[in-house]
């Protein structure tokens, strides 16, 4: 019998702590300042079909790169995202600020 690399169960123990801390951590702290249009691209594009990615990069360029926006029309999606980016999201489309 083969026996494992202990590198092997040193990430498996790893990851499940860090998923464990994750489901364990207090909600994200979201200040609108800090995200831009880019930012949310790069949380919901690995959700989204090659369309709608195309979709949503014309969106940005009428509504003039708002992060509000950008988050406004990412949630038309979002049962495609895990619930941690449908909160941050929410929390941004909720910013309204114009930036």
């Amino acid at each position: 019998m083969r026996s494992l690399n202990p590198t092997f169960y040193t990430s498996v123990l790893l990851t499940a702590l860090f998923l464990f801390s994750c489901s364990q951590s207090e909600p994200q702290k979201i200040s609108c300042g800090d995200h831009d249009w880019q930012s949310v691209e790069e949380m919901v594009f690995p959700y989204l079909e090659a369309d709608m990615q195309t979709a949503m990069i014309m969106q940005g360029q009428s509504s003039e790169y708002k992060t509000h926006m950008a988050a406004d029309f990412a949630l038309t999606f979002e049962e495609s995202y895990p619930d941690s980016v449908v909160q941050i999201l929410r929390k941004l489309e909720a910013c309204n600020t114009g930036t």
